[in-house]
């Protein structure tokens, strides 16, 4: 996303992001479009402060903070991979959801808001979801376990059910692009590299956990499985048969 510095009796539309000229930049800040108009013949006397509305001719402004300029090396079209981890009451004893990101996307140091969910940063790492001749796949969790959080949870889990090890917890994968994340995401409470929507989202990936595979002071590792495989379910469940569909066997010329 590029920035344009103001001039006059300029054409502006919604969303572009003005910075001011060199002799009336205000520090730290910019200014985003959100009426779209045509700029005046001189200068606004531009906010000095976040979150405030600035009028220029028939264009109208508010005012965000500059760490827009750390955000510019995103692409708007970044993918943004967020996800859960959610218990079972019966198996360990609660419906807690966990909620991550690996903090790698959006150069985020804290909490990502996604559809008014808070998903904290926390060393994660999924892989193995890419589908290969077939086959479902089998994908691998692997989270830090330095603050002995994992560890803590597995022994709390393992006075419900013993030995359960999270077996049977349900792992959602969740992405979306950097351009529709909440705006509560941005100083201002403005995404500067697009349009929020929280429908904008990929496929959901669901996943339960199969078995702990490895859990020392470092890292804790999951298998995962797809909810069919731990259904023990064939597909198709039902047998082709003539009886079910007459045209099995019959050629059309």
């Amino acid at each position: 996303m590029t920035t344009t510095v103001w001039s006059a009796s300029a054409s502006l539309s919604l969303n572009t992001i003005v910075a001011p000229t060199e002799s009336n930049r205000v520090a730290g800040l910019f200014f985003k479009v959100t009426v779209a108009g045509t700029t005046g013949s001189s200068e606004p006397n531009w906010s000095t402060t976040i979150s405030q509305t600035v009028y220029d001719n028939t264009v109208q402004y508010v005012s965000f903070s500059a760490v827009f300029s750390d955000l510019q090396p995103i692409n708007p079209s970044a993918i943004i991979e967020l996800f859960t981890l959610q218990l079972d009451t019966s198996l360990h004893g609660a419906n807690t959801i966990y909620r991550f990101h690996a903090g790698s996307n959006l150069n985020a140091n804290g909490e990502i808001l996604w559809v008014g969910n808070s998903y904290q940063r926390f060393p994660i790492q999924a892989s193995g979801f890419a589908y290969q001749r077939g086959q479902i796949p089998r994908p691998k969790l692997t989270i830090s376990n330095a603050s002995g959080l994992i560890s803590a949870i597995l022994s709390e889990v393992n006075k419900v059910t013993a030995g359960n090890d999270l077996t049977g917890a349900t792992f959602t994968r969740i992405r979306t692009m950097a351009r529709f994340i909440d705006p509560e995401n941005f100083p201002g409470n403005i995404n500067p590299l697009g349009t929020p929507d929280n429908t904008a989202e990929f496929k959901r990936q669901i996943y339960v956990i199969d078995r702990k595979a490895i859990e020392n002071r470092e890292v804790v590792e999951f298998e995962l499985a797809g909810a069919i495989d731990m259904a023990g379910i064939r597909a198709p469940k039902r047998q082709c048969t003539r009886a079910l569909f007459p045209s099995i066997g019959t050629f059309i010329q």
